[in-house]
């Protein structure tokens, strides 16, 4: 017998219990981070159910059917023991979101406390991040696997649809990323608009990877990456990092802000690397991981930095 029909059987012979179970069971309702690791344990022990984060039909008889299979009570909820014999460890604490609503203890969203409310809804849906206001990469890091859960688009950009899944609200302003209105990595935000400007377009290429001499989105060489960020921003500049070391004016480290170019000796004596500040001593570049943020303080970066230029 095929597991469809199996799980159909099941659900004809096992007792249909109240889907408002409360404590520490999960059961259909449920939302969340931890589901989808249910689920996806579910997916391993070869029972069929999408890893969606969210506890449907389709998880509940698979549910059903792996308790039948292992001589538990076929109720379709995961209670103590039917966690331990599919997850292999002990029972968690449940904190899923229930019916869709992210958590019955967020404020209303205000334009002041809207990061912090979307990091405390991700907490409460399992996503580990801290709630401190501050739109950095752990929080984008949450926002992109929330939306993967659910099928939503991963950007790490909270916008309408992923606010709403998320916090059950609406947004008061505009879409919400790190390099913009949330904030840059810990600083205020950014209040030169063409500077936020550049930021918003270098977050979208982050994760592309590196190409020894790409220049577009498919692969970003460092002075690639830069100049392309920048052109689409309506800034023409050189090729190179040498070349582009070249144009604007010095900035030294104490006045460096969000959108000027810094500069690093990485392979040769001059300058053989670029990217582009984006505050509290970071910077996005294109390195031999991808487009990533990386940390001028560390000692391969600090080491390395020749200096700086505004083109703005």
């Amino acid at each position: 017998m095929d597991t469809t029909k199996k799980i159909a059987v099941m659900l004809g012979v096992c007792f249909m219990t109240s889907l408002s179970v409360a404590g520490a069971t999960f059961h259909p309702g449920d939302k969340g981070h931890q589901i989808t690791e249910i689920q996806q344990a579910l997916t391993a022990h070869g029972y069929d159910t999408d890893a969606d984060g969210d506890y449907g039909d389709s998880t509940q008889a698979a549910v059903r059917q792996f308790q039948a299979d292992h001589g538990l009570d076929c109720d379709g909820i995961i209670g103590a023991a039917t966690y331990e014999a599919l997850m292999g460890e002990a029972m968690p604490e449940n904190r899923t979101s229930q019916g869709g609503a992210a958590s019955d203890a967020l404020p209303a969203v205000t334009a002041d406390n809207e990061v912090r409310v979307i990091q405390q809804a991700l907490a409460n849906n399992g996503y580990t991040v801290d709630v401190d206001g501050v739109f950095g990469v752990g929080t984008e890091q949450a926002i992109r696997q929330f939306q993967a859960d659910h099928g939503l688009e991963t950007d790490g950009i909270v916008g309408q649809s992923t606010f709403y899944a998320l916090t059950g609200q609406g947004l008061p302003n505009g879409p919400i990323r790190r390099f913009g209105n949330g904030g840059y990595n810990g600083l205020a935000r950014v209040e030169s608009p063409a500077a936020t400007h550049i930021l918003d377009i270098a977050n979208q290429y982050i994760g592309v990877p590196y190409i020894f001499g790409g220049s577009t989105p498919s692969g970003f060489d460092c002075s690639g990456f830069t100049r392309y960020v920048y052109s689409a921003a309506g800034i023409d500049l050189p090729r190179s990092a040498d070349e582009q070391y070249g144009v604007g004016y010095s900035i030294s480290m104490a006045n460096l802000q969000p959108g000027d170019l810094v500069f690093f000796s990485t392979y040769d004596s001059g300058i053989s690397h670029v990217g582009i500040y984006i505050g509290n001593h970071q910077f996005i570049n294109a390195a031999s991981d991808g487009v990533s943020i990386s940390d001028m303080d560390s000692s391969y970066w600090a080491a390395r930095y020749i200096g700086a230029k505004r083109v703005m």
